[in-house]
């Protein structure tokens, strides 16, 4: 197996995807390089790239961007990086030092029925199907009404969190909320789930101002579970239907480090 038999793989899941800006596809290495293992995380931080080294796993498939910038084919990675003088060698040199090559899966695996980052975040937080979806992709879902401080426990809970940062008061009761994991929180966004009578989102991560503020002042709570967090699973989801399709290759899900820690004043 090569770098491009496991490309071609996740190009097939959603040809579609892979198009003109879409940020898919190789980010480093060589496509016809042998394949001794495969590692699936949420970002090839340097943390994760050593400890796919250690396992021999020399492919990292990573949902978000390796290099930091949001490359497209017309607009590198890489070339963005160089545009602002962004010295990526201490990173790269690591990946050659062990012949490690990275592909990156994002907008075919957000979607993706079942193994997909939605799918294994609805099913660890006990969500069903949407009642509807909103600007036809985030999900508005219905619940028994609850307060917004215990969703915010609830959710942080089932997510393994050391605490989940909310916003709006505590006993504002929630029905219906929309979901908009990863970074797809913004004003338009929030506008969309007022528009459709949400009581309240559930995000990722979400800007004070471009997030945060309309939200509140349309009404709206906001539980921010963290970018991470909320798709992790989803690379998991990643590793095993991987396993399903090549037996014979080490796959592992070796999840990115925690992008924060927490002090009490």
């Amino acid at each position: 197996m090569t770098v491009r038999d496991f490309d071609d793989f996740l190009i097939a899941l959603d040809p579609d995807a892979r198009g003109e800006t879409s940020p898919d596809g190789l980010k480093w290495g060589d496509l016809d390089a042998p394949v001794r293992g495969v590692a699936t995380t949420w970002m090839a931080s340097m943390d994760v790239l050593r400890r796919a080294a250690e396992r021999d796993l020399n492919l990292v498939i990573a949902h978000e961007p390796t290099f930091w910038y949001h490359g497209t084919p017309a607009n590198r990675e890489l070339a963005q990086c160089a545009r602002d003088g962004v010295d990526i060698s201490f990173k790269s040199d690591l990946l050659d030092e062990h012949g490690m090559a990275v592909l990156r899966a994002h907008n075919n695996w957000d979607p993706y029925p079942e193994y997909g980052i939605e799918a294994c975040l609805r099913e660890v937080l006990g969500l069903g199907e949407p009642r509807e979806r909103v600007g036809d992709f985030f999900g508005l879902f219905e619940i028994e009404p609850t307060r917004l401080v215990d969703l915010a426990r609830d959710y942080g809970g089932r997510l393994g969190l050391p605490c989940v940062r909310f916003s709006g008061a505590p006993e504002h009761l929630v029905r219906r909320f929309g979901l908009a994991y990863g970074a797809s929180s913004g004003t338009q966004r929030y506008w969309q789930f007022h528009r459709a009578g949400a009581d309240a989102v559930v995000c990722g991560e979400a800007g004070e101002w471009p997030a945060i503020r309309p939200a509140l002042d349309m009404g709206l709570g906001v539980v921010e579970l963290g970018h991470q967090a909320t798709e992790e699973m989803g690379m998991g989801g990643l590793a095993r239907l991987l396993r399903e399709h090549f037996p014979d290759v080490p796959i592992e899900h070796v999840p990115a480090e925690p992008s924060y820690g927490y002090a009490r004043p």
